[in-house]
């Protein structure tokens, strides 16, 4: 089964005009810190999206793609030339939010960010964004328990608990203070490892199963799907289970992932993007979470672990990677 959104917006239109002059499309910018090939499902979601919401009849749009864009430095040499280029807005892809408003655009930036942007200084409030950018953040501090409460249902006895967290990024002991707050009345015994960069992950991740923990939490952000698939297969080496938040991260071997769809969140950015292009102001277009969750099970990973698990658990996946 899958949950899906229906988007309130126009009727379907072509997402290029083939038939158009140039001078008869709006150009928007998409800036990742990532390369094309990693980010494609999200870009091609956001894509439909667009030709799901852009008024039948209207100006086509045309995406200007920048790429790798991992730097403050890079990031404000790429705003500035595709404002050259003449774009109406920008979109941006993960940590790219961050980089690209220290560039200081001054067209509006529409964003899907997986941390908190008002710890990151990209917005005011969730509620009232207060300045030229806003969109949607992944972050779901309110799923941990429930990640948590998935996790004791297919190891009713575990009682030691690793969660592996990205110390760099935005809202994260947020999410900590969430799972230990979760585990509590519980009689778990939760010990969090912090990462300081990508580059760390896998040895902290060492540390968490040397120590004997039986089972590991990983916060997910970017830099933990660039390690997922090294995390998982040292976690199922250990026989150890790994669970976190995106799909992608279950899809590399973590036993299961519990939160948002991301293709459907950026097929959600598409609303943003023609909103802002009819006129909306972010400055006052709160910033939504996704409402579309999933949770992925990867039964070869519980095959590797020698797990069994309950076939209710079973029930309630959108998705079972066999």
């Amino acid at each position: 089964m899958k949950r899906r959104i229906i988007l309130a917006a126009g009727l379907a239109a072509p997402f290029l005009g083939a038939g158009r002059a140039f001078a008869a499309e709006r150009l928007i910018g998409w800036i990742s810190p990532e390369s094309a090939e990693t980010t494609a499902p999200f870009f091609n979601a956001l894509k439909a999206g667009l030709t799901a919401a852009l008024p039948a009849g209207g100006e086509p749009v045309r995406i200007l793609e920048r790429y790798n864009v991992n730097t403050p430095a890079l990031a404000a040499a790429q705003v500035a030339e595709l404002q050259k280029l003449g774009v109406r807005l920008i979109v941006t892809q993960g940590a790219a939010a961050v980089t690209a408003v220290a560039g200081k655009p001054t067209v509006p930036l529409v964003f899907g960010y997986s941390g908190d942007p008002v710890v990151a200084g990209i917005a005011q409030s969730m509620s009232r964004p207060g300045g030229n950018a806003t969109g949607l953040s992944f972050m779901s501090i309110e799923l941990n328990p429930k990640r948590i409460d998935l996790l004791r249902t297919a190891l009713p006895n575990c009682r030691k608990l690793a969660l592996l967290s990205n110390a760099r990024h935005a809202g994260e002991e947020k999410e900590i203070l969430a799972c230990q707050s979760a585990v509590q009345p519980l009689g778990i015994d939760l010990t969090v490892y912090r990462a300081q960069n990508a580059g760390e992950i896998r040895t902290v991740l060492t540390q968490a199963l040397d120590s004997g923990t039986q089972a590991v939490v990983m916060l997910p952000s970017s830099g933990m799907v660039q390690q997922a698939p090294a995390a998982a297969a040292d976690c199922i080496a250990h026989k150890v289970p790994l669970i976190s938040g995106w799909a992608e991260i279950a899809r590399a071997g973590a036993l299961m992932t519990y939160g948002p769809n991301l293709q459907e969140a950026y097929r959600r950015l598409a609303v943003y993007v023609v909103r802002v292009l009819g006129g909306a102001a972010p400055a006052t277009l709160p910033i939504e979470q996704p409402t579309v969750l999933e949770l992925v099970i990867n039964q070869k990973t519980a095959a590797a672990l020698g797990l069994t698990l309950p076939p209710a658990l079973l029930a309630q996946a959108d998705e079972i990677i066999e």
